[in-house]
């Protein structure tokens, strides 16, 4: 199983002594630790016509997500709940996937972070505010990752997150702009 990676397989080894392992490409594990693809970055800049401080309250509310990211259609969380960190919530994505998401960063107007969880994938997602003049740019920085069975699907969706997570943004910067 696993990709071709050009060699021959080891040749067993002179007496009792066990074969030596080729090296394996990068990203590529052994069968019993469980990756096979070594985890997806995600990387996208947006500049918003609002200050840090605007931004960043607007985007880490979670009950603000299905508002502004095109992939949710519904978020549970407490209504009278304030971001916070350790806040948990359960999200619900437009193909029906309901992972569960925690703060585990926030330094408020600076950097905020988050970690989903569902099945055998994991994605975590940091955004960072920088204030421009009058503005503020918004960083966003992550990566996802599969186990086992999900190590593919995750590697997919993660070929596709960067760009939609920047339209994400670039759609909240248009909602937050038409606010001002």
């Amino acid at each position: 199983m696993g990709p071709d990676v050009g060699r021959r397989t080891a040749r067993p080894a002179p007496g009792r002594r066990r074969a030596h392992p080729r090296a394996l490409r990068r990203g590529l594990r052994a069968a019993h630790r469980g990756d096979v693809l070594r985890p997806r970055r995600i990387a996208a800049t947006v500049e918003m016509p609002v200050p840090a401080q605007v931004a960043f309250r607007y985007l880490c509310d979670p009950r603000n997500r299905p508002e502004w990211q095109s992939s949710l259609r519904s978020v549970s969380v407490p209504a009278d709940e304030e971001p916070h960190l350790g806040q948990a919530w359960r999200e619900t994505t437009t193909v029906g996937v309901r992972p569960h998401m925690e703060t585990t960063e926030l330094a408020p107007f600076r950097v905020w972070t988050e970690v989903g969880r569902w099945r055998g994938v994991s994605a975590t997602l940091t955004l960072h505010f920088t204030d421009v003049a009058g503005r503020c740019r918004v960083r966003a920085d992550g990566e996802v990752t599969g186990r086992g069975g999900w190590a593919l699907p995750a590697h997919a969706a993660g070929l596709l997150a960067s760009q939609a997570i920047a339209a994400d943004l670039r759609k909240a910067s248009r909602i937050l702009g038409s606010r001002m």
